[in-house]
């Protein structure tokens, strides 16, 4: 296998990484994938993270002096497992098939570009698994029709307020307020008010990345892991004061 130039082992490491990174991941993958694929082709990377920027240090193993250094913004996306074990397993095959940099790029296109759930059919999914998580924290079944059409409604509301790229510390203040609002003014359909008021804001909970948080602290990559908890307690917060609004407007007599 010819090793490729510096320039364009550099691009595809760059893209690999961006693309792993906004999937959803935590550092330690990403690290170690991408390391995996620059040793086949002969180079070595460093990598230092950073909440809004990425520093990648590239040099030929038998020549130092040939070497690429990047400081990349990151490009936070949705959560997508697909691609995480699309991109993951792509590295492990680059390892063991030795694929020329140009199979690699065209397989790591096709990953990328691959067809993605429709957005109804995610917010349609995600709006169930919040009614039979209220049925699992003891619900009644009016209770689950309740969060359903609440948690329905907020992520269409977070859909629209991406689109017109509002904050996402807006909406996530502006969708708990929403969903529990209409739990809060249904209320007297069910007896379990109090159950479906705190599932109807699961959807919004960023449990993925405050696993990744713990994961990066607990693999020494500190700077990022604190980001990441630190931007996660944050959203918790906006989240709580939607919630806490509901509440007070309804004089909190939901929880009585």
């Amino acid at each position: 296998m010819q090793k490729p130039a510096i320039q364009n082992a550099t691009d595809f490491f760059i893209a690999y990484t961006t693309a792993l990174l906004s999937a959803g991941t935590y550092t330690a993958r990403i690290v170690k994938c991408v390391r995996r694929i620059a040793e086949v082709y002969g180079y070595e990377i460093h990598i230092n993270f950073f909440f809004h920027n990425i520093s990648v240090n590239i040099f030929d193993k038998d020549d130092h002096s040939i070497q690429r250094t990047y400081i990349i913004p990151n490009n936070h996306a949705h959560v997508n497992f697909k691609i995480i074990l699309d991109l993951s397993a792509l590295s492990w095959a680059i390892y063991d098939c030795r694929y020329e940099l140009e199979e690699s790029r065209k397989l790591f296109q096709e990953i990328i570009h691959q067809k993605k759930y429709s957005y109804i059919f995610n917010i349609f999914f995600v709006s169930f698994a919040n009614a039979a998580f209220c049925k699992l924290f003891g619900g009644d079944f009016a209770s689950a029709i309740l969060v359903f059409f609440a948690a329905l409604l907020g992520l269409i509301l977070r859909y629209i307020l991406t689109k017109v790229k509002i904050d996402l510390r807006i909406q996530y203040i502006l969708c708990s307020f929403l969903s529990s609002l209409l739990v809060a003014i249904q209320s007297n359909v069910t007896s379990t008010a109090d159950v479906a008021l705190g599932s109807s804001v699961l959807y919004l909970l960023p449990g993925v990345f405050f696993i990744n948080s713990i994961i990066d602290i607990l693999k020494d990559y500190i700077l990022m892991g604190l980001s990441r908890i630190i931007s996660v307690s944050i959203l918790v917060c906006c989240l709580s004061l939607g919630l806490s609004m509901t509440l007070a407007i309804s004089h909190f007599e939901i929880l009585q």
